[in-house]
C-alpha cells in the first residue's frame, strides 16, 4: 500500500527544485497501479547536487536524521513510523554513479532515463520498469546476496507491465 507520505514528499521535493526518482517498493506500487506488498520505507534516488536541499525539505517536514549520510551514499530520516531513504546519485554521467560506499555499483546505461507516472494527480518521477527490474539484480549482486522475497514480489509485479 502506498505510504501516505509518498506523494506529499514527491510534491515537496518538486516544489524545492530537488531532482529525485522514487524507487523501491513505493515506486513499484505507483508503476503497477496498486498494492503489491508491505513496505518498510520510502526510497528516493536524489541528484547528488540536490542532496542537501532534499535533507532540508525532510527536516522542514519534521523528519529527523536516523542514520547514514549523503557522503557515505545512503541516509535515512524518520518521522514517527515513517522512514525515508535518500541515495545520492551523480546524474551528470552515463551510466550514473552513486557515491560514497555505493560508488562501486555499476548502473546500466540509461538508468535515469526520464520517466514519470501520474498518481492521484501527482507527477511521480521514477525509473522505467526495465530499470527497476535491473536495479534489483544490480543491488543483490553488489551485496552478494540472493534476491529477497520482497524483491521477487516487486519483480513479479513489474513483469505484468
Amino acid at each position: 500500500m502506498l505510504h501516505p507520505d509518498t506523494l506529499p514528499l514527491v510534491q515537496a521535493f518538486a516544489q524545492a527544485g530537488v531532482t529525485c526518482w522514487l524507487i523501491g517498493g513505493q515506486a513499484v506500487e505507483v508503476l503497477c497501479g496498486g498494492n503489491v506488498r508491505p513496505h518498510d520505507d520510502i526510497d528516493f534516488l536524489v541528484r547528488e547536487a540536490d542532496g542537501a536541499r532534499a535533507v532540508a525539505v525532510l527536516e522542514g517536514l519534521g523528519f529527523t536524521h536516523a542514520h547514514g549520510s549523503l557522503a557515505a551514499g545512503d541516509v535515512f530520516y524518520r518521522r514517527g513510523e515513517g522512514l525515508v531513504d535518500l541515495v545520492p546519485v551523480r546524474d551528470d554521467v552515463d551510466p550514473p554513479r552513486t557515491v560514497g560506499e555505493l560508488a562501486p555499483i555499476v548502473w546500466p546505461a540509461g538508468f535515469l532515463t526520464p520517466y514519470a507516472v501520474e498518481w492521484a494527480g501527482v507527477r511521480v518521477p521514477t525509473l522505467t520498469p526495465a530499470m527497476h527490474r535491473a536495479m534489483k539484480g544490480v543491488v543483490a549482486a553488489f551485496y552478494g546476496v540472493e534476491l529477497r522475497p520482497k524483491d521477487r514480489a516487486d519483480l513479479a509485479a513489474l513483469a505484468t507491465l
